[in-house]
C-alpha cells in the first residue's frame, strides 16, 4: 500500500450493535475536524473517516487517493471528492487513483477515468483509529450526533449544515442520540 488515502479527522466513537443478526456501526461524531493540539474529550477518540465512490453500474467501491484533471492538476485531499462530485460530468476524461477490491477481496491499487464512477450515489464510508491503517477500515452504516431534544435515537434526513461534503454525501444514515 503506497498511495495516500485523504481522511477526515474527528473527535468521536465507534458504537457496534447487533440488529437483525446484522452488526450495525454507528460513528458518533463529537467534532469535525478538531485542532491537532486540541484535548480528546471524555468518552471520545480521535478517529478518521474515509470515503469512497461506487464505480458504474455496480456496487464495487473505489478509496480514492487523488485525482487528476484533463490539464494535469492533481487533487489529494478530500477536496478530490467535492471535485469529483461537482466537476465529473465537465471533466469524464479525469483519473482516478485508488484502490479497490478484487476477487480475493484484497485492496489493490487502481486507476479509472471519472467516466467510470456512479457521480449520482452516495459515498461508502469507513472509519479508522489509525492512517496506517488498510484502506478501508470498518464499514460505516450510521453517523450520530448527541442531541439534547431526543430522548431514543432518532433518525434524521437533515444533516448539519456546516458538515463537510463527503460527510453530507455518506451513504451512512444520520442519527441524533440522546445525551448520556
Amino acid at each position: 500500500m503506497t498511495l495516500k488515502i485523504p481522511a477526515l479527522r474527528i473527535h468521536g466513537k465507534i458504537i457496534e450493535a447487533e440488529e437483525n443478526e446484522r452488526v450495525v456501526r454507528t460513528v458518533r461524531i463529537d467534532s469535525v475536524l478538531p485542532a491537532r493540539d486540541s484535548q480528546i474529550p471524555d468518552g471520545s477518540d480521535l478517529l478518521w473517516l474515509r470515503f469512497g465512490f461506487v464505480f458504474l453500474g455496480t456496487e464495487k467501491p473505489l478509496i480514492p487517493s487523488f485525482v487528476m484533471d484533463d490539464r494535469g492538476n492533481e487533487f489529494k485531499t478530500l477536496r478530490l471528492m467535492e471535485w469529483v462530485y461537482e466537476k465529473g460530468d465537465i471533466y469524464p476524461r479525469g483519473e482516478v487513483f485508488g484502490y479497490e477490491l478484487n476477487y480475493a477481496k484484497e485492496w489493490i491499487e487502481t486507476q479509472c477515468f471519472v467516466r467510470e464512477i456512479e457521480l449520482s450515489l452516495r459515498f461508502f464510508t469507513w472509519v479508522v483509529d489509525d492512517l496506517k491503517a488498510p484502506p478501508a477500515g470498518l464499514s460505516v452504516h450510521r453517523l450520530a450526533v448527541f442531541n439534547d431534544g431526543v430522548s431514543e435515537p432518532t433518525r434524521s434526513k437533515e444533516r448539519p449544515a456546516d458538515w463537510l461534503l463527503p460527510l453530507q454525501r455518506s451513504r451512512a444514515t444520520f442519527w441524533h442520540l440522546p445525551v448520556e
